[in-house]
């Protein structure tokens, strides 16, 4: 109970990454259908073999159509030919399929694990990066598996082949491309090395982009009525220039690399053919030996590419693996699911509560509270007295710093912490709305059936009725993202009967009536005086025009509990709150 809210979300020492990472996170969270893989790699396999036989059948074709014989010749590789179509199609299909299995468990994994993590530790992480290791880091998982792994393989296999079979066929050609592959190996090692940490910039200032652009579009509203979007442009263009800028590099060497490589290849084909012409004029190589030991170079040198690819990829997964990590490696919350299960709040008790969401700045000082059930408590103070704070500690988001809280008389750490939030509904004054149907958001995380009728009742209670009434699709209305398919009262009606659907024992209403008109306002005042007296409800008030109403006001002041009593009494003894009545309420 006496953790520190900051410890939910330390982070262990930065360590280096390397590829035993990246195969443990492979293999532990994605869970690559191995049978599948290996299958996809021995067909793999096969089609090398086989387009390397291709290359000799068509050396013995050529050497036999000369002395009219090849007929036989041509019907075998047609078959080699088929055998190497469908090793190739199949294995594509099963590696890609590997890929795209593993991505989806890993991705699975990850938003499950989103999910469940604490508030703690979306207080200090941006959503969008968020976002951006679910969908672009583990894309570039899925791109290592299914396409890169598999290149790099039958790039091994073709090098080790041809340079076996150009041995057999003439030492000495051989001996050219022998001096030709190190001197391409020298150049393309390095400059993959220089590449791969161009791509991990470009990954890092991708993330930002996205980041930035889900906090622009989700506060489209905030930039129009500030007028703000010269300066959001400006931002937008830094961000894109700077991925521009190192992916301009990129193509430099890319454009740098190629042509020489070119040349290389070409230079030494050229030396191949001169040389090979006098060999085949001398009699000691065939025409058909010169084409396929030509045929054999382009195998051995074209897949150098996608070997030294793998290690840019394995290089840039590398840091997607750390960053995927970051997320799977902090602690998810603990719902104490082995403790016992709360089926109703009778009484709340705060006992010398104190809690900071960083060690040394307290939020919540010496708070000393009893609520019984039943009771309806007003909830006021200025901006950042603690208000929302103190009501997060009963919904469990975080532990007291040092103090006790308990409810029923046990300690609120006893009790699982869904029955603890089954048990509380919270309506708060930014009220965003799931995806989906107004069905599926008021019945979000509702665990037993609610008829329509029910639905339809409680929404004309808060003054929807006519407005559900005239939708064509009724409750099956998409509200849109973020709800804002509906008005802002709207919105907080639904959020209003969301909870209530919920049929909580502790009602926690944040500032929950301040999108509405005075009209809907009272109707929302008169249906929470409908609803059943055992039900407690906590309102954390600003608009003071209907205090009075309230049996028990709390006063929070710098995250202390100062006053307590209902208004007359309050008005007569605390003189910050006379004062904070008289200035909100009587001058507006």
């Amino acid at each position: 109970m006496a953790s520190n809210a900051a410890s939910a979300v330390k982070q262990p020492p930065k360590r280096k990454y390397g590829t035993r990472d990246l195969l443990r996170l492979i293999t532990t969270n994605a869970s690559p259908k191995k049978g599948l893989f290996i299958l996809g790699i021995l067909l793999s396999f096969v089609a090398t073999i086989c387009s390397l036989g291709i290359t000799l059948m068509l050396k013995d074709f050529i050497d036999a159509f000369n002395h009219g014989t090849s007929g036989q010749l041509l019907g075998k590789l047609s078959v080699v030919i088929i055998v190497q179509l469908f090793s190739s199609v199949a294995s594509s299909f099963l590696l890609s399929y590997t890929g795209v299995d593993a991505v989806s468990k890993l991705r699975s994994t990850l938003w499950e694990h989103i999910v469940d993590l604490p508030i703690p530790y979306f207080d200090h992480n941006r959503t969008g990066e968020l976002s951006s290791r679910v969908v672009n880091d583990t894309s570039t998982i899925f791109e290592l598996i299914s396409s890169q792994f598999s290149n790099a393989i039958n790039g091994v296999i073709s090098i080790i082949g041809s340079l076996t079979l150009m041995l057999l066929l003439n030492f000495k050609l051989t001996i050219i491309i022998l001096i030709v592959v190190p001197l391409m190996a020298l150049i393309i090692i390095p400059m993959g090395q220089v590449l791969a940490r161009i791509s991990k910039a470009i990954q890092k200032e991708t993330a930002n982009l996205n980041s930035a652009s889900v906090q622009m579009i989700s506060q489209n509203r905030l930039v129009k009525a500030m007028v703000a979007e010269k300066p959001l442009k400006q931002q937008g263009t830094d961000q894109v220039n700077r991925i521009k800028g190192f992916s301009v590099r990129q193509i430099k060497l890319i454009s740098f690399l190629n042509p020489i490589l070119n040349i290389m290849l070409l230079g030494a084909i050229f030396v191949i053919i001169v040389y090979g012409g006098v060999l085949v004029q001398t009699k000691a190589l065939t025409i058909g030996s010169l084409v396929a030991f030509l045929m054999y170079a382009v195998q051995m040198i074209s897949p150098l590419s996608s070997v030294t690819g793998l290690v840019t990829a394995v290089q840039q997964t590398v840091g997607a693996t750390e960053r995927i990590d970051d997320i799977l490696d902090s602690p998810v919350e603990d719902k104490r699911l082995g403790g016992d299960t709360l089926s109703t709040i009778d009484t709340v008790n705060f006992d010398h509560v104190n809690f900071g969401y960083e060690a040394d700045k307290p939020v919540l000082k010496d708070i000393d509270l009893q609520i019984n059930r039943g009771e309806r408590i007003a909830l006021i103070g200025e901006s950042g007295s603690g208000k929302t704070t103190l009501v997060s500690l009963l919904e469990a988001y975080y532990e007291p710093t040092s103090g006790s809280l308990d409810v029923n008389g046990h300690s609120v750490s006893s009790y699982t912490i869904p029955s603890i939030r089954d048990q509380i509904g919270y309506v708060s004054q930014e009220v965003d709305l799931m995806p989906g149907t107004m069905r599926d958001n008021l019945l979000l995380g509702s665990t037993t059936p609610v008829s329509d009728e029910r639905l339809t009742t409680l929404l004309g209670q808060v003054g929807l009725g006519d407005w559900l009434d005239e939708l064509p699709a009724g409750l099956d209305t998409d509200v849109g993202e973020r709800g804002l398919n509906v008005s802002g009262g709207q919105r907080q009606r639904l959020a209003i009967v969301r909870a209530l659907v919920r049929k909580p024992s502790l009602l926690i209403l944040d500032e929950a009536t301040a999108s509405l008109d005075n009209q809907n306002q009272e109707r929302v005042t008169q249906l929470l005086a409908t609803l059943p007296a055992e039900l407690t409800t906590i309102t954390i008030v600003h608009r003071l025009n209907q205090i009075e109403a309230y049996p028990r006001i709390l006063f929070m002041e710098d995250g202390q509990i100062t006053g307590d009593g209902d208004h007359e009494t309050l008005i007569a003894t605390h003189d910050r709150y006379r004062d904070f009545y008289r200035l909100q309420y009587q001058h507006g």
